[in-house]
């Protein structure tokens, strides 16, 4: 068995004992913004399930973004996925990241690539907590995108 595919599917805290490299569960996080000074970005709620190497799940955006469903791949620590909102007219949001070591946090970079039809266009980091660790973000866990991420993300994939 993978590390990443443990038979609890990932509902354990991960504290206190071995941790919890599934990310199957539900996270709690929150997304900014590159380029935009004074912008907060926000929040979100997310849902997981790991089936394999798999990942689906959905995300509740707070604001008017509302909810999207999660299809993309998990083999930790590294986890990619596409987020297609329930809105028809906005635009799938494409996400990389890793999962820490104690398995209770995971963060990387997203963006929203320009579309034909001049929409899209959008770039900027998130992170998020398992919402039974506990514990919020703090503020010092809230990072800044580098220009190495922003070159990680645009490279093609390799899996």
């Amino acid at each position: 068995m993978s590390a990443g595919s443990g038979s609890n599917f990932g509902f354990g805290s991960g504290s206190g004992g071995t941790p919890n490299h599934s990310i199957s569960g539900s996270w709690m996080g929150q997304y900014f913004y590159f380029g935009r000074p004074g912008e907060n970005g926000g929040s979100f709620e997310a849902v997981f399930i790991e089936i394999g190497p798999h990942l689906e799940g959905s995300i509740l955006d707070d604001g008017q973004l509302g909810e999207a469903m999660v299809n993309g791949s998990f083999t930790y620590p590294d986890l990619r996925f596409s987020k297609k909102y329930f809105k028809s007219n906005l635009d799938p949001v494409e996400y990389v990241g890793t999962m820490n070591a104690d398995g209770n946090v995971i963060s990387g970079t997203w963006w929203i690539l320009p579309t034909s039809a001049g929409g899209g266009a959008g770039l900027g980091t998130w992170i998020a907590r398992r919402a039974d660790s506990g514990t919020e973000l703090e503020d010092d866990e809230k990072f800044v995108l580098k220009d190495e991420e922003i070159e990680r993300v645009f490279q093609p994939s390799h899996s």
